[in-house]
């Protein structure tokens, strides 16, 4: 409980290089060993803001990729290169995942807008980007909403309705467009409506001070990728550059 009031407290531009700056780290390195210490450290992450469930998920997985690898090279032996590489990319972008459902649990978008206002973004792309992620929470929300519509008057019946594409666009595209439409327009009155088109500097109700606990994980995380992108390309020249 203490982590995860913690999580939710660090500054938003430093949660924010968290997730960037591990999944960079994670594409860029290539030894495995480096992959998988990434991907725990932003499972970490996830855990401390309570996204237990898709650490468990992952987990999950992962054992049951390692459980088939076995069994299929045991029984086809040239199967070992494709379990191979079923694991690399799981390590290379498994990061990349772990890290948008970090941000989804704990990022405040508000706090975020206003703090790149703070740092001089042009509003061009602070506009565009509160549209943006404001705007896909709800337009998946409508999605949901268009498929508890579809069961209720039983087009979804066995999910047959995926393999008729006619009918997917007449039943899911179209309302789903529309829909989106309207959520658009609803999301542009609620920002005139804020004065986002007002001259001046813009205020907020949001703490946007940097705390000292802000500065303390920003560089331990920095140093400790900084440390693995070093230790990794140690081992890329010891290894030849083999993963």
């Amino acid at each position: 409980m203490l982590m995860r009031e913690f999580a939710f407290d660090l500054h938003e531009l430093v949660k924010l290089w968290l997730a960037l700056s591990a999944g960079a780290t994670a594409i860029y390195c290539v030894d495995w060993r480096i992959q998988a210490a990434v991907l725990l450290m932003c499972l970490a992450a996830c855990l401390c803001v309570g996204a237990w469930r898709f650490v468990a998920w992952l987990a999950a997985l992962m054992a049951g990729l390692a459980l088939a690898a076995v069994i299929l090279c045991r029984q086809w032996p040239g199967a070992a290169p494709l379990a191979q590489a079923s694991y690399y990319f799981l390590l290379k972008f498994g990061p990349l995942v772990a890290m948008a459902v970090f941000l989804g649990a704990c990022l405040n978008v508000g706090r975020l807008l206003r703090s790149l206002e703070r740092l001089g973004a042009p509003a061009g792309v602070v506009i565009t980007l509160g549209a943006c992620l404001r705007f896909l929470p709800t337009a998946a929300a409508e999605f949901g909403q268009v498929r508890h519509a579809m069961r209720t008057r039983g087009l979804n019946a066995g999910g047959r309705l995926w393999l008729r594409p006619d009918r997917l666009l007449g039943y899911v595209l179209v309302p789903l467009l529309l829909r989106s439409l309207a959520v658009g327009e609803e999301l542009a009155r609620a920002a005139v409506t804020r004065g986002v088109e007002a001259p001046g500097r813009k205020t907020s109700l949001h703490g946007l001070d940097f705390r000292p606990a802000d500065g303390l994980t920003l560089a331990g995380w920095t140093l400790a990728l900084a440390a693995l992108i070093a230790l990794d390309g140690a081992l890329r020249g010891g290894s030849g550059g083999v993963a």
